[in-house]
Formats: structure tokens, C-alpha cells, sequence
């Protein structure tokens, strides 16, 4: 059949010249479809869909661009719409669970509301320091079965407080709001309104719950976590591990190299959720080969020392925790395999950021670190020097 041919225009068309239209009015002329739809929830999720767009291309702070998208949609909308724009919340909580693999790497953080039975999951990546996912679940029986029947040695679930719960998702969501980049998840977009919903409605805490398992904030300010961990790092070079790899008796610029690396391990801990104990072979991926390189400045002894070192901590952290003997040998053997990528890139430098590139070569120079003007005066030339 043949095609009709295309009617050409001599002019301008009726539309040409008029701006196109703005995210809320492309959404106003979608939500139509909301009165259309069976239950309050399927418009829910339809709505926090159709904000995604704007959370996802909003800098830098996407939540504060979502509240003011809901509020220019919420001065322009009517029925169905302006009731969910503008209306409080009308399920409710009925329990918090958590769940998470026992290398630390992940921790899941599960929700139920009632009318209709769903759950709403928050999934932090703890590598990245950020949600790597939010899922809407119905029912939420389903999800809660699932938890159950996949718990083994390397995985662990327990119930929540929904305090507890709040105020762990809360830090890493305030995280992902300001993240230079999203994880590459299309549920998180679409989920993130809905989620901040659901995730006002669970109790405030007045004071910060204790961790249900690896993987929540610490809630301890910084003298006390320093405490911890200078306690950690004592009972450390106390054990076995650290004997056995002959760093209890470390002296000299060696000491001084042990006890530097053991402080980037914690800090790289406190980094993806503040457990210094928490290890696996993606966690010593990034650590030799991206963290150490774009925060620390390191010297000659400290390259050679730094993956010993970590041997040795993730050795006594997992026989600490209880970790099978697999999964520590899993880590040991990732540290073995990246150990000349390690110093190649000590080596080469490429993977330092600016901030430790400078601080290199001020040490380099034998600029003093404890005179302050000496300091001050050396950055000065070198930002007029690369700038």
C-alpha cells in the first residue's frame, strides 16, 4: 500500500514559535491517567514516575528541586492529582526489617505499610556510600518470604525498629540527593518520591538507634569513634594476625608506616558506613586501587607496608566477625592479585587527585608541614604555577 505523501508547509506551522512546554505542565497533561487507575498506590507510583525526570536532571541538591516541582504542580493541579500532591499520607507503618550479605557490601533496609499491603525497599551500597536502589514490593508478604528463605552463612536478616530504620536511610538518601552522579538505577528515579512519602511517616528518633547489623551509620560523634578505634587498632596488633605478620613489634619509620595505613583503613571504613571490620574482595578493590591513591599521600615505606597491612586487619576483622573461612580467604587472595596494580599505580601517580598530587610535592620539597605560613605561601605559588 502506498504511503500517503507528506503535505508540505510554505509557512510557518500554528505551533511555530511557542515554547515548549515545562516539565510540570508535562506532567499536568499526563495525569489525566491518575483517575484511571484502580488503587491510590498504582497512582502513586504512576506520579513519583513522572517526578523522576525532574529528580534526575536536577543539581545540586535534587530533593530541594523535588519539593519545588511538587509545589508548582500542587498551585496548578485539581482532583486526583492535588489530593496526592497536597493531602497527608494515609497508610501506615506496620514493621521495619533489614538485611545484607556478611562481606558488608550491601545493606537493605525494608519497610510494610498497610491499605494496600506493600513494602518500600532502600537498598545502600556501601562501596559507594549512596542508595543504590529503592523498590516498591506487592505484596509485602512477597518480599519478606524472599528474606527468609535466602538467609545462609554469608547473609543475615533481623527486624528494625522503624525509628532505626529512618534513621539509617535517611543519611545515605541525603547522600544520593547531592551525589555528583546516580547509581544507574531507573527504580531508584522512579521510586523517589514515593519513597520520601513512605519514609516521613515512620517515628522521628530523637537519638540515633544502634545498628541492627553491618552496614548502619555510626551514631557516635568523633571523639568517641576515634576512641574506638584507637581501641581497635590496639586489640589488632595484640592478636595473632598482626604477630604473625610482623607488625606487633613495628619500629621505627616501619611503626610509624603500620600505624599510618591501620588509620586509612578505619578512615576508609568510615567512608562506606563506619565499620572498620567490614571487608570483602570489592572492598579491597577499591581501596588499592582508588580510595588510598585519590585521599592519601604515600612514601616509599608505606607502599611497601600498606598491602601487608591490610592482610593482616582483614584477617583479624573477619575472624572477628565470624566470617566464614572462605569468604576471608575470598578478600586475602584480592589483595594478593592487586598487589602490582597497587604499586604501579604508587608508581606512576595517575589516579591521585589534585589535593594529594600537591600535598606530594609539598612533602617532596621538604616544605615544613608545621609552619603554617611556610605552607600557606608554598600553595600559593603552586596554584599560580597550575592555574
Amino acid at each position: 500500500m502506498p504511503r500517503p505523501a507528506r503535505r508540505r508547509s510554505s509557512g510557518p506551522s500554528p505551533a511555530a514559535g511557542r515554547a515548549s512546554p515545562d516539565l510540570p505542565e508535562l506532567i499536568l497533561a499526563t495525569a489525566g491517567d491518575l483517575d484511571r487507575l484502580p488503587t491510590s498506590l498504582d497512582a502513586e507510583l504512576l506520579l513519583s514516575t513522572l517526578l523522576g525526570s525532574g529528580y534526575r536532571r536536577a543539581r545540586p541538591d535534587r530533593a530541594a528541586a523535588l519539593d519545588e516541582l511538587v509545589g508548582t504542580l500542587a498551585e496548578r493541579a485539581a482532583g486526583r492529582l492535588r489530593t496526592l500532591l497536597t493531602e497527608p499520607d494515609t497508610v501506615a507503618p506496620t514493621g521495619g526489617y533489614a538485611y545484607g550479605d556478611r562481606y558488608g557490601d550491601q545493606t537493605g533496609y525494608v519497610v510494610t505499610f498497610s491499605e494496600p499491603e506493600h513494602a518500600v525497599v532502600f537498598v545502600v551500597d556501601h562501596t559507594l556510600g549512596l542508595l543504590r536502589d529503592i523498590v516498591t514490593v506487592v505484596p509485602a508478604a512477597s518480599v519478606l518470604d524472599r528474606l527468609r528463605a535466602e538467609t545462609d552463612e554469608m547473609t543475615w536478616s533481623a527486624p528494625m525498629e522503624l525509628a532505626a530504620v529512618r534513621v539509617a536511610v535517611a543519611a545515605y538518601l541525603r547522600a544520593t540527593d547531592l551525589a555528583d552522579e546516580l547509581p544507574d538505577s531507573e527504580a531508584l528515579v522512579d521510586n523517589r518520591w514515593l519513597a520520601g512519602r513512605r519514609l516521613a511517616l515512620l517515628p522521628d528518633a530523637r537519638e540515633p538507634a544502634g545498628p541492627a547489623g553491618p552496614g548502619e551509620p555510626a551514631g557516635a560523634d568523633g571523639q568517641e569513634r576515634a576512641a574506638d578505634h584507637a581501641e581497635l587498632t590496639a586489640e589488632f596488633l595484640a592478636g595473632p594476625e598482626a604477630r604473625l605478620a610482623g607488625l606487633a613489634r613495628a619500629s621505627g619509620t616501619q611503626g610509624e608506616a603500620v600505624g599510618y595505613v591501620l588509620g586509612l583503613c578505619v578512615d576508609f571504613a568510615g567512608s562506606r558506613g563506619g565499620d572498620p571490620l567490614r571487608w570483602s574482595p570489592r572492598a579491597v578493590e577499591a581501596f588499592l586501587l582508588d580510595w588510598v591513591h585519590e585521599r592519601a599521600v604515600l612514601d616509599a615505606q608505606d607502599a611497601v607496608a600498606l598491602p601487608d597491612v591490610l592482610a593482616a586487619w582483614v584477617a583479624w576483622a573477619g575472624r572477628r566477625v565470624g566470617l566464614p573461612e572462605p569468604a576471608v580467604a575470598a578478600t586475602l587472595d584480592r589483595i594478593d592479585a592487586l598487589r602490582g596494580e597497587f604499586a604501579r599505580l604508587v608508581g606512576t601517580g595517575e589516579r591521585q587527585s589534585p589535593a594529594v598530587r600537591a600535598t606530594a610535592q609539598l612533602v617532596a620539597e621538604g616544605v615544613d608541614l608545621a609552619d603554617p605560613a611556610a605552607v600557606e605561601e608554598w600553595l600559593a605559588a603552586y596554584n599560580d604555577a597550575n592555574h
